[in-house]
């Protein structure tokens, strides 16, 4: 396949569709002509200012058209983008900076503080190129340089800078097993050949409407984004990220908004079927992406018992390390009965084999490790060689050094028919919601705080078939649970927290002195979640909010000062928990204030006071916000992603 850059090809669908919508959000929208104009004056802004083929510049903002505007006025200038999530802990961001080194960061305003503190830690001054209009109150500091604004460049015509098929394009940051995190260097001929493959085989084009539900710091950004972007599409942004994980208001959006793909995670699919869907949703829906973990079997059974195969199920299958996918399945009925939904065979362009620990290759139905083969892999870890040596090794079926294959830690087997099967993982890598956490990075955090004498973090299954981790701890000294999860918090991000915790006096290790996880005790509720005093209810306001997190959670009693988060709770919960408590009081609960208020007792006052607020008569001339509208002005300030894990 001959090499097409994915911002040539959007450039090519500008010039056809100059008029047409490219992305839409909240109710406004940027046309294929503005995104084109404003991503070239970015990309000639950089280069004025000093960047070349292959600089790095990170991206920090919240507004996804302006982060396509970045991500493609990066691409245009031939430099590297590395998407960086605003609401990560300082001290991840800045592990991510040190190894990455980018000479520029494309922020919004509001993120200025958070770059001078980055500053701070840094070794070298950081440059930053603002995405909205500058304070002029701002001042630089010693360690930071403020450019200024992009769009104070004239200058909207192509960039004059050319790259090659194997340069790189992207840093995307993954979960490290040493405790630090890994940057993932994507190769842009290996972008491309996804691009066009979805395009040709789902049949997109300036007809289709496609969902952009993940974020940018995440591979799967550039399904939702450049798929739709490289065909005439139209790119559909919810109003907010609560809108991603509440499954009701999802599937209102994918309704109201004519999705014809949408792009997403089995959880969040799941999600949607449990919220009562009925035959007559998704008119306009013809595929359902699915990407990042297993599809579980039960799942695709009330799928089909409710839209039999009108509507398509993709299960999609591939390591960023490969370049978002390289396996894809076309789900169909029957596959209900299998033992799982196999992942399919490699895509053109790709090679698959099921190897064993000799690097013998499998036969039918034997489990071994998931080799994958293809000139689109990405280049390795940047600026880790020797995590790049580890998994990127020499075909052990061919004498050619350079022709390597990905080893992906991942356990399959080879179907009779030719498919594909996932089994598991080889070692501590897990996934929750789609997104690669190592266990051993969180361990590693963990053993870091002086109570800690060991630990074990594994993944369990909540009865609603949600994932989340527990850890297990043995203690130098007393500490409360809070405490550790608080000190997690300021290095790792809300999605690699523990939700629980169980002491114990010692580890059980098996011969060869390695922790013993078979010999891990179960989980008890008593003992693993910290609880406070036990105290009742005061009020019907507690009770009825005590009575909803009791169902949630699945267990009682519930006191009215324990911790949601310290009984078990996790965000995914935290939406089932606001929808009803929207419904029991009719007020507008958000998700930012459920998690400043995580007990019963607080957030009783909450929901009373917005009680009294609603019903209080508005003071003459001040006029109250419609709650759609009041929800959209939530939505747009951005303070929702905090809570996506």
């Amino acid at each position: 396949m001959k090499h097409v850059s994915v911002e040539q090809l959007f450039s090519r669908m500008a010039k056809e569709h100059a008029e047409r919508v490219a992305v839409e959000w909240a109710g406004r929208s940027l046309t294929y002509a503005e995104l084109e104009n404003e991503s070239n004056r970015l990309g000639n802004y950089l280069i004025e200012n000093g960047a070349v083929r292959g600089s790095v510049i990170a991206i920090l903002s919240e507004r996804i058209p302006d982060v396509l505007i970045a991500t493609m006025g990066i691409l245009k200038a031939s430099c590297v983008f590395l998407p960086l999530d605003p609401h990560l802990p300082h001290n991840r961001r800045a592990e991510m900076l040190a190894i990455a080194s980018p000479g520029w960061i494309l922020a919004d305003m509001a993120h200025l503080d958070t770059i001078k503190d980055l500053a701070d830690r840094s070794a070298t001054e950081i440059k930053v190129i603002t995405l909205d209009d500058p304070s002029e109150s701002y001042r630089d500091g010693k360690a930071v340089r403020l450019i200024g604004n992009y769009r104070s460049c004239q200058n909207q015509s192509p960039c004059a800078v050319a790259s090659t098929p194997d340069d790189m394009c992207s840093i995307f940051f993954t979960s490290g097993s040493t405790g630090r995190p890994k940057g993932i260097a994507g190769r842009r001929k290996g972008l491309d050949h996804f691009v066009r493959w979805e395009i040709d085989t789902l049949n997109i084009g300036v007809a289709s409407r496609v969902s952009q539900l993940t974020l940018p710091s995440f591979d799967g950004f550039l399904k939702d984004t450049f798929v739709p972007l490289c065909a005439g599409s139209t790119v559909c942004v919810p109003a907010s990220r609560e809108t991603v994980l509440d499954g009701p208001k999802l599937i209102d959006w994918v309704d109201s908004e004519q999705i014809s793909v949408l792009h997403c995670v089995p959880t969040i699919f799941r999600f949607m079927l449990n919220t009562g869907l009925t035959k007559e949703r998704f008119s306009a829906l013809k595929h359902i992406v699915m990407a990042g973990e297993p599809v579980p079997t039960a799942d695709v059974k009330r799928w089909y018992g409710i839209f039999g195969d009108r509507i398509q199920l993709v299960n999609l299958y591939g390591p960023t390390e490969t370049t978002v996918t390289k396996l894809f399945y076309f789900i169909k009925p029957g596959d209900e009965h299998r033992r799982s939904i196999p992942i399919g065979k490699p895509m053109p362009g790709a090679a698959a084999l099921i190897v064993d620990r000799d690097r013998q290759i499998c036969p039918p139905g034997v489990v071994g490790e998931i080799y994958i083969r293809t000139p689109y892999r990405a280049l390795g870890y940047y600026n880790q060689p020797e995590l790049t040596r580890e998994v990127f090794i020499q075909n052990p079926f061919h004498d050619d050094p350079d022709d390597l294959v990905y080893k992906t830690g991942d356990l399959g087997r080879l179907l009779n028919d030719g498919d594909f099967e996932f089994v598991g993982r080889y070692d501590q890598q897990v996934k929750i919601r789609g997104v690669r956490i190592e266990l051993a990075e969180i361990e590693d955090k963990l053993r870091r705080h002086e109570a800690i004498k060991d630990t074990v973090v594994v993944a369990l299954v909540d009865p609603s078939g949600d994932k989340y981790l527990f850890a297990y701890v043995v203690l130098r000294r007393p500490v409360a649970f809070k405490v550790l999860r608080e000190f997690l918090a300021s290095h790792l991000p809300s999605y690699m927290l523990p939700s629980a915790f169980m002491e114990l006096e010692s580890m059980s290790v098996t011969l060869n002195g390695k922790i013993d996880r078979q010999r891990l005790p179960p989980p008890h509720q008593e003992q693993s979640f910290a609880q406070s005093e036990f105290a009742s209810p005061r009020s019907a306001t507690e009770g009825r909010i005590a009575s909803v997190w009791a169902d949630v959670l699945k267990r009682r009693p519930i006191g009215i000062h324990d911790s949601f988060f310290e009984l078990g709770g996790h965000s995914l919960l935290v939406v089932q928990v606001v929808s009803r408590l929207r419904d029991a009081f009719q007020i507008e609960l958000s998700l930012p204030k459920f998690f400043a208020a995580p007990t019963i007792a607080d957030l009783a006052n909450v929901i009373e006071t917005m009680v009294r607020e609603q019903k209080t008569p508005s003071a003459p001339g001040i006029v109250r916000v419609p709650r759609e509208k009041h929800r959209a002005t939530l939505s747009s300030s951005g303070t929702q992603l905090t809570l996506v894990d």
